[in-house]
């Protein structure tokens, strides 16, 4: 089980910020530089920039130190019993993207301050998903570099999938990363293979099924659910989709 020993986020320091531990922290500790930071690994020192991570097993020595204004996020943790063969240590970490990480100890942070009797369990899963992210190599970096957009893209998709009645159009969706509706569009369909409009519709009526199959909603209140303010709009697009209206579809779903 991972537990958690200590953890910081946006910790800020003065220039002459250094730890200089030769036998380790006593437990395993991740550090996530916000600013550039020099880092010595092996003997050899190397400025490395924002949003890159190193993971120090037990026992390891740390040694790193501020380049200028210094902000970081740590996390000290144990990890008894635990298969860490698939955690990267030792070795400077460049995610394709911290904002996953930075979510993940947010959560980390409510967490510890829970009162659930399964915190322990939920602390421990956490801490696995968020070393495991940033352990993985950074995937389609040529991508990321020529479209500065990709990371956010990805969670605005997201978003789209599990909570589709948030979205109404497509100028709605653009503005939320202060695009143009055609640049947007262009970006979108580069990123996915499929059209924003098409994307948002077919997560629209993947929720409808799911409520017609699982739920006793009206079919008013799914349409509701899914964005639709208008029930024949709705339904038009649910058959327009699927070859039935909601109600035959729910009730092939039934037997009846």
């Amino acid at each position: 089980m991972f537990r958690l020993n200590a953890m910081g986020m946006d910790m800020r320091h003065t220039p002459d910020f250094i730890i200089d531990r030769p036998n380790g922290s006593g437990d395993c500790l991740l550090i996530i530089f916000k600013t550039n930071a020099l880092l010595t690994s092996d003997g050899a020192e190397q400025c490395v920039p924002p949003d890159s991570a190193v993971i120090y097993p037990k026992d390891c020595p740390q040694l790193y130190r501020a380049c200028g204004s210094y902000v970081n996020h740590y996390l000290h943790f144990s990890a008894d019993g635990e298969d860490c063969s698939k955690l990267r240590f030792g070795t400077l970490l460049t995610p394709g993207s911290v904002r996953e990480a930075e979510e993940i100890m947010r959560m980390l942070g409510r967490e510890q301050l829970s009162g659930s009797p399964n915190r322990d369990e939920y602390i421990s899963m956490l801490i696995k998903m968020l070393l495991m992210k940033l352990s993985e190599p950074p995937a389609e970096v040529a991508e990321h570099t020529s479209n500065p957009y990709a990371a956010l893209l990805d969670e605005l998709r997201a978003e789209i999938y599990t909570n589709p009645g948030r979205f109404g159009s497509v100028s709605q969706m653009a503005s939320e990363l202060s695009l143009s509706p055609s640049h947007f569009q262009q970006l979108y369909r580069s990123r996915f293979s499929v059209s924003c409009y098409e994307d948002l519709l077919s997560a629209k009526i993947g929720t409808a099924q799911y409520y017609l199959s699982a739920t006793d909603l009206t079919i008013r209140a799914i349409a509701d659910l899914c964005g639709y303010k208008n029930d024949i709009c709705f339904m038009h697009r649910f058959k327009e989709r699927t070859g039935m209206t909601p109600t035959a579809y729910r009730k092939r779903l039934s037997g009846a």
